[in-house]
């Protein structure tokens, strides 16, 4: 009867799983097969084998008919040496290895797969190994111990190696609640030969001996091809808006399940319809790649929809009215929002010229042969209150779903020592050639300069790097600033003047 059942169960994942990839095969969804199988046997004194089991799985191969037949790929299957681990000859008060098994993958899938293993099932339905008794338990480590050795009575543990190394892992615990992943492999291939598995459990003096039982799983995915910035857009749903996906629908969704680093993509902000690059980078965060250039209207309001005005609007005021200035020397009031146009200037790094080319509109840097202007444009600069919406540290003037770097966390300078700019994340000295790699793609910060509090201070375009805002609820300003010679990726100004002053801005993905 219980056969009977599970083979029911059996083929009703397999029609669910053709269902999805039949959709997948012309969505692009992921496709993914899962086979589990493998009983684990403990016993402290004497082991018998109570389950049957065929160590290879067939590969399934699906097809189907629309208009002409196909054959659905990709194929997947998982081949275990062995139906047993058991550790026959474990004493009270002692520590022992199973025998070890092999398992492998055969696919054909173009971008590889993962392996990974959970343990339960519905008679052994958590993570412990269990007497037959029903009362007497080994339990599992902690599935993020990463012990060298099993050092606690009644527990039991995996290692696992690539079957072509030598070297055993360290011992670590699975858990009924999630995968953990054993091999991830990126080929069609494996030359790896899968992996060579074993337990090991460790028993206390007063452990009732006999047959302890539970179940291992192994699960094999297939991977799908990488997604590109562009590509998780359009599997979000996202709608466009004259051509383009908008800046406020980014998610963090979105932003985690791009694959392809270094992806690209442009974006319109539905404030002002003006359109950004951006891209996923090394640092694993998106980022806009170049300066915002938002206009502030005189009286015009933001809301929380289209602007990043904190994720609880009813926490604060998600109203900002932000003033247009009218003043060219700027302003000293350091607690209204205040911004400056800076004109439609380009500061372009042509290759790796430590000097910057300036140009006064679009249409002459691309009459230049240069086909990446749009990232070198200066974009607007901002005083402390308006970057930060004059709000707190959760708040910014970037449009919703995107916000300033984190001080704390030191956003900048991550993502500056990802790049070799850096040796870390505090440095203040560039790495060789650490001046161009901060000024060409895919970063392209540029040496912006900033607009002072008075007309008499300030630094003109291509002298000091954009001197870039940090959030943070603070009285001092806190900022990303470089030039040709020195760098300082997390600057916090001491001068409360320093908040009247104009600095660029880039956002990044929430």
């Amino acid at each position: 009867m219980r056969n009977n059942k599970n083979n029911i169960i059996l083929s009703l994942k397999i029609l669910i799983s053709f269902s999805r990839n039949l959709i997948g095969h012309f969505t692009g969804k992921q496709k993914i097969m899962t086979l589990s199988f493998i009983i684990l046997i403990l016993s402290l004194v004497n082991i018998i084998n109570i389950f049957t089991y065929t160590p290879n799985t067939s590969a399934l191969d699906y097809s189907s008919n629309v208009g002409v037949g196909f054959t659905f790929n990709p194929t997947l299957s998982i081949n275990i040496s062995s139906s047993d681990l058991v550790i026959s000859n474990l004493k009270p008060g002692t520590t022992e290895d199973s025998n070890s098994i092999n398992v492998s993958v055969a696919i054909n899938a173009a971008y590889g797969y993962t392996l990974s293993a959970n343990v339960g099932d519905d008679i052994h339905n958590n993570s412990n190994l269990t007497h037959t008794n029903n009362t007497d338990i080994f339990s599992s480590i902690a599935i993020d111990a990463n012990l060298s050795s099993l050092d606690t009575d009644n527990t039991w543990g995996y290692t696992s190696k690539l079957s072509n190394e030598t070297v055993w892992s360290n011992y670590n615990g699975l858990s009924s609640s999630s995968n953990t992943i054993l091999l991830d492999n990126n080929n069609t291939a494996d030359s790896t030969g899968g992996i060579d598995f074993k337990i090991a459990a460790k028993a206390s003096n007063t452990q009732p001996s006999g047959v302890y039982t539970g179940t291992i799983n192994f699960i094999a995915v297939t991977k799908v091809a990488p997604m590109s910035l562009l590509d998780s857009f359009i599997a979000s749903g996202a709608e466009q808006l004259n051509g383009y996906y908008k800046m406020q629908d980014m998610t963090h969704d979105i932003c985690s399940n791009v694959d392809i680093e270094e992806s690209e993509l442009q974006l319109i902000d539905v404030r002002d319809n003006k359109v950004y690059w951006v891209a996923k980078l090394k640092d694993g965060n998106c980022w806009m790649t170049q300066n915002l250039d938002l206009d502030l209207v005189q009286n015009k309001t933001y809301i929380h929809a289209d602007t990043d005005l904190g994720w609880d609007p009813n926490s604060f005021d998600a109203n900002a009215t932000w003033i247009l200035i009218t003043d060219p020397n700027w302003a000293k009031d350091k607690y209204t929002p205040y911004y400056v146009d800076s004109g439609n200037k380009y500061v372009y790094t042509s290759n790796s010229d430590a000097d910057d080319i300036i140009y006064d509109s679009l249409s002459s840097c691309i009459s230049a042969g240069h086909t990446d202007c749009e990232h070198y444009h200066i974009g607007n600069y901002y005083n402390w209150n308006a970057a930060r919406a004059n709000g707190n540290d959760d708040t910014s003037i970037c449009s919703a779903g995107w916000r300033l770097p984190n001080l704390d966390s030191n956003e900048y300078g991550n993502l500056l020592a990802n790049y070799n700019i850096i040796q870390n994340s505090t440095s203040t000295t560039y790495l060789e050639n650490g001046f161009n790699i901060i000024r060409k793609a895919p970063l392209y910060f540029i040496r912006s300069g900033y607009q002072g509090d008075r007309s008499d201070t300030g630094v003109a375009p291509g002298v000091r790097g954009a001197s870039y805002f940090y959030n943070k609820a603070t009285i001092y300003a806190s900022y990303m600033s470089f030039n040709k010679t020195t760098i300082n990726p997390i600057w916090n100004n001491q001068y409360f003047q320093i908040q009247g002053y104009g600095f660029s801005i880039r956002c990044l993905a929430r």
